[in-house]
């Protein structure tokens, strides 16, 4: 008689379930730490947005703004005044040559887009606009900071510092809120 060697089915079905349980663990992991890094991802990505405005205002004895804006105004080129909303619009830099605070297509450059905050994420930031004059100092009274609050609550809001001089700090984990 020959012996025969495999699995049962039962032993199949017990694997299968084992393997189902530890990828049902893996992604819900997997999805948490996306939440986590997407958010500090997101704010070093405007860091790198706000050091390069404040150094463009430097090089060009220019004012410089960074504001949110409608996205379908910003992909046709149109005018556009700054928003209050950081969260939902597209976050714009843009060489402000008339000094108003809003971007008109005939006068001034578009200088760089922003992606969107990601869906259920928030974005806050006090103020409608962060300018930057020819010094590349702000036009803030006082340090303000950007905070970002992703949908998943077991994770840290996180915050990036705008000082009056200009110079942005990613501080990492806050108890700031996104008002």
């Amino acid at each position: 008689m020959k012996k025969h060697t495999g699995f049962t089915l039962i032993e199949l079905i017990v694997t299968i379930a084992i393997l189902g349980l530890l990828s049902a663990i893996a992604l819900s992991f997997g999805a948490n730490i996306s939440s986590s890094t997407r958010s500090e991802t997101y704010l070093q990505e405007l860091k790198r947005t706000v050091t390069f405005a404040r150094a463009h205002a430097t090089a060009t004895d220019e004012i410089i703004v960074i504001c949110p804006a409608n996205q379908a105004l910003v992909e046709t080129n149109s005018d556009f005044n700054c928003l209050t909303d950081w969260q939902n619009n597209r976050i714009t830099v843009f060489l402000d040559r008339n000094n108003n605070g809003s971007y008109n297509a005939d006068a001034d450059d578009l200088l760089r887009v922003m992606e969107r905050v990601p869906e259920n994420d928030a974005l806050s930031f006090p103020s409608a606009s962060l300018r930057f004059d020819s010094s590349g100092r702000t036009a803030m009274l006082q340090a303000s900071s950007f905070v970002y609050c992703p949908s998943a609550t077991n994770f840290a809001n996180q915050q990036l510092e705008i000082s009056v001089v200009g110079s942005a700090l990613y501080r990492g984990d806050t108890q700031l809120t996104c008002n």
